[in-house]
């Protein structure tokens, strides 16, 4: 009886200690010197990863260590990723905690704030603004964005059959913009060396903001 109940209790250990060293997820920081320019620019050492491996896909989530978008000013910031592979999370200032600052100007100009993601050479992949959580101010009397979430660098035709967003508050070929609620994921394609991100605020009223998924394939 004592023989059956000791393998028991070793089985057990092995199965435990199987289960955790099959964990997938993992977070750690890469320390590199940042990149020196005119704007202020966060160098890839300067973010915090996060490893996400479904069973066999290889693929890794990062997220972004995305400067905060203070209330005023129109300051631009440049997030570099010399050798991107995967998929990269960008949150906009208070994601999900107490979201986006109002402008602390007058409400006739704009809170603004500008993110060039540069990759340092011409690679292609998908855009995603995500659904889940999505929260801006809504259109104005006049049906234009106060506050809102702006993406240039991408074929502007949502990833669908038809290709059609009624969400899409911008006209040009090459960019998007949302505000107020979206209605699924918008799923973008684009191919260059950079993209751009732009948020803007009143100061009347905020939301949660905007999470944004940039997958390099």
């Amino acid at each position: 009886m004592m023989i059956a109940t000791t393998c028991f209790v070793v089985t057990l250990l092995i199965f435990i200690q199987g289960q955790v060293g099959n964990s997938h997820v993992a977070t750690f920081r890469q320390a590199t010197d940042s990149i020196k320019s005119d704007t202020s620019r966060i160098s890839v050492g300067a973010m915090k990863y996060r490893l996400e491996f479904e069973e066999g896909s290889g693929i890794m989530e990062t997220m972004l260590n995305v400067e905060e978008c203070p209330g005023t000013g129109f300051p631009r910031f440049t997030i570099s990723l010399p050798n991107p592979t995967g998929c990269y999370v960008f949150q906009t200032t208070g994601f999900n905690m107490e979201g986006y600052p109002n402008n602390t100007r007058p409400s006739s100009s704009s809170h603004l704030c500008g993110y060039t993601i540069q990759f340092e050479a011409i690679v292609s992949g998908t855009v995603t603004v995500k659904e889940k959580d999505f929260q801006f101010q809504g259109p104005n009397s006049c049906g234009n964005c106060v506050d809102y979430v702006y993406i240039s660098g991408v074929n502007d035709q949502q990833q669908q059959n038809d290709g059609s967003d009624s969400d899409d508050q911008n006209s040009s070929t090459d960019g998007i913009e949302y505000c107020g609620t979206i209605q699924g994921d918008k799923i973008r394609d684009f191919s260059d060396s950079s993209l751009f991100i732009e948020f803007g605020a009143d100061n009347t009223v905020n939301g949660n903001g905007a999470e944004i998924v940039i997958c390099i394939t």
